[in-house]
């Protein structure tokens, strides 16, 4: 198998001039040189999926499958959608006569590369041996006809590549040296982007940076790849250096604000947005931009007013309809949202977003029109992966519905196997160590009576899909209380918080730099933009469920703060979890092993907690809440120092913005549709039950 599927990049010192000779190694043939390059790199880099790929492609190499498929079975795990790891797996497990499972994994490379030739050399192989003898030959006539195309296309790539680095296309662009250098790498990255070559076109960008490092136009485009791919952190990084290069660009900043928005930094977001505005007030980008960042922000009516602008200029936008019907869905509105949706259709058929969210409205189930758009869609040879992921998750929700559950659950693997993440469960459990470690016994012995002592801050968290959104309504419903929703603060202070105590170590261990007057500081900051949404309110809700990850630190900055932990069936959970597309904010959800392995770390992070802190917290079973609905929202209630309002029964009558999947369910009555969901998807779920029976990770 070719190294060169090891795709660019790593962005840690040292780790690619490893990766790079152990790969020239296995090329030439020095496997014992390269098995030792392989064991510094397991090392010194156990995180890095490439490491174990490596690994296990020379202990192939050199006869050892046990290894390899140890070393292989590693990589897949870590970063499960990407396709040429799953091939060499397959080709690992042919070795070992287990086609079946090669079989597997040949096919899940296919549907992440469909024009991956080796995916189907690989099935044809398994098919053969399974006594499949004409599905194998047909396979291999089109992978022969995938493999032509493909060699191909490598050749003209790398020809085109060989002349703009040195000669013909050089020649035609003006300019001398570097300036030269860069626009030949920028056109050429330009036209392999076009082509979907984007690893190629991102190494390619990366070239044209080095050449004009103060030229700003590299790093927005490095920073558009990497937001296209989900690499949020990674566009960050490049996007900040093009601003603090060109602040007043109008190209800069509209990357750079629509970035901040996705990264949930609103209030920046919204000043680079609306100053752009401002100097480009006919400029229908920054507009739309803005409709969008107030739209993540929770600010649903004023995003409809900004799409509505950008629809006066530009009456056949897709974005601006398709935007229009999200902010109209958030503010409960479904039957308009649902009639913006089908808008949107009528104006790009196949759009992936709208598809999904009228599947997400029960509007689309197999034998529509639309979606027999939505499977050839699917098939389309040029649909991009992101695209593809987007439309197997509609065709889930849409089987779903129609209690096609066999056909739901193939779409929702498909859509999750093609979200090409990097997940690893032991560095993942080094963390909840770590947290267990800094927030002991004699921390919170030792930091008594510091931070803020107000009991404002509600915060409701615990696993997605585990019934925050309904918790945050009932409480919401109370006169006293403001709902804020999912906000990330408290994850972005802790990011911070090594920065502002000027200490070297990263969160938590820089826990021990903090003092009670720096806790203080930092709990009035935090309170102060928390107090910015509801300036009158007596409790602020904070729903945002990732924040079970932080309540030592909640616990420590404000003592008197409620803390309330819902929990849900594991299994219902999991599986809501699982076909929910949560996009690139959750690497852990797309493979129901990690899933159950996930969920058990975070038990183990709430028994401490509530071993730590006894009787802050207060645990609502979903379940309970939905049979004992007046019972237990008494209880929260109460448990948030307040007197009891009849109101708070229901909830589903208030009007406010919710930004949630689970925005349709919360303005309904209890219903108990959502207990047991799992139970049509058993069959499928076996590798979640093993994970969540399995002792946790250490």
């Amino acid at each position: 198998m070719d190294m060169s599927v090891l795709d660019g990049s790593t962005g840690t010192p040292g780790l690619n001039d490893l990766l790079d000779h152990a790969r020239d190694a296995v090329r030439g043939g020095r496997l014992n040189e390269a098995r030792e390059t392989c064991r510094s790199l397991i090392d010194s880099h156990p995180d890095q999926p490439d490491t174990w790929f490596l690994s296990g492609m020379t202990a192939l190499r050199n006869g050892d499958v046990d290894t390899a498929h140890a070393h292989l079975s590693r990589a897949v795990d870590m970063r499960r959608g990407f396709a040429p790891y799953r091939v060499a797996l397959g080709q690992c497990l042919r070795r070992m006569d287990n086609n079946d499972a090669a079989h597997q994994q040949f096919r899940d490379a296919w549907i992440l590369a469909p024009r991956s030739h080796e995916a189907l050399f690989g099935l044809a192989g398994t098919s053969a041996a399974m006594g499949n003898r004409a599905e194998a030959t047909q396979l291999q006539r089109i992978a022969l006809r995938l493999l032509r195309r493909n060699m191909v296309r490598n050749l003209t790539r790398h020809v085109l590549a060989r002349v703009a680095d040195i000669c013909a296309l050089v020649r035609t662009i003006p300019g001398t040296g570097q300036k030269r250098k860069y626009r030949a790498a920028m056109i050429l990255a330009h036209w392999l982007a076009k082509r979907g070559d984007r690893n190629a076109a991102f190494a390619t960008l990366e070239r044209a940076q080095r050449a004009a490092p103060e030229d700003p136009r590299a790093l927005i485009e490095l920073g558009r790849h990497a937001y296209d791919v989900e690499n949020f952190q990674l566009a960050l990084e490049f996007l900040e250096q093009a601003y603090a290069l060109a602040p007043q660009s109008f190209e800069v900043n509209c990357a750079y604000g629509r970035l901040l928005s996705r990264l949930a930094r609103h209030e920046d977001a919204l000043t680079i947005l609306e100053d752009t505005h401002l100097m480009n007030p006919d400029a229908i980008r920054p507009l739309l931009l803005l409709g969008w960042a107030r739209y993540r922000a929770g600010q649903s009516q004023r995003a409809i007013s900004d799409f509505d602008a950008v629809l006066e200029q530009q009456p056949t936008s897709v974005e601006a309809h398709y935007g229009r019907a999200r902010a109209l869905t958030d503010a409960g509105n479904f039957a308009d949202a649902k009639r913006w949706l089908h808008r949107t259709l009528a104006l790009s058929p196949g759009h992936a977003g709208a598809l999904r969210e009228l599947a997400n409205l029960k509007e689309l189930v197999p034998g529509d029109a639309q979606y027999s758009g939505l499977i050839s869609a699917i098939e389309a040879d040029d649909a991009s992966p992101e695209r593809r992921a987007v439309l197997h998750m509609a065709a889930g929700a849409g089987c779903h519905n129609a209690g096609a559950y066999a056909d739901a659950f193939d779409h929702y693997r498909n859509g999750n196997l093609l979200k090409d993440v990097v997940f690893d469960i032991r560095s993942y459990a080094g963390h909840i160590d770590q947290l267990i470690d800094s927030f002991d016994r004699q921390h919170f012995e030792r930091t008594t009576d510091w931070g803020n002592p107000s009991d404002v801050p509600v915060f409701i968290l615990g696993m997605p899909r585990s019934g925050t959104s309904l918790v945050e309504q009932i409480l919401a419903s109370h006169s006293r209380v403001h709902g804020s929703g999912e906000r990330e603060e408290m994850l972005q202070l802790a990011d911070k918080l090594p920065v502002q105590m000027n200490d070297s170590r990263s969160y938590p261990a820089c826990i021990d730099a903090l003092t009670h007057d720096s806790s203080k500081d930092v709990a009035d900051r935090f309170l102060g933009v928390l107090r910015r949404v509801a300036p009158h309110a007596a409790r602020i809700t904070d729903k945002m469920p990732g924040n079970f990850h932080h309540v030592g630190l909640i616990a420590t900055l404000f003592p008197n703060a409620k803390i309330i932990h819902c929990r849900r069936d594991p299994r219902d959970t999991c599986l809501s979890i699982f076909f929910g597309d949560f996009f690139g904010s959750h690497p852990y959800s797309y493979d129901l092993t990690n899933l159950g392995r996930y969920y058990r770390q975070y038990e183990r992070l709430m028994a401490h907690w509530h071993d730590v802190l006894p009787g802050r917290i207060l645990d609502v079973k979903y379940e309970d809440l939905v049979d004992q609905q007046e019972e237990w929202s008494r209880r929260m209630v109460t448990f948030c120092g307040l007197n009891w309002e009849p109101g708070c029964l229901d909830f589903h009558k208030m009007s406010r913005n919710v930004r949630t999947r689970s925005n349709a369910q919360v303005r309904q009555p209890i219903y108990r549709s959502s207990m047991e969901r799992w139970r049509p998807y058993a069959a499928q779920l076996e590798p979640l039950f093993a994970a969540l029976e399995a002792p946790a990770v250490r």
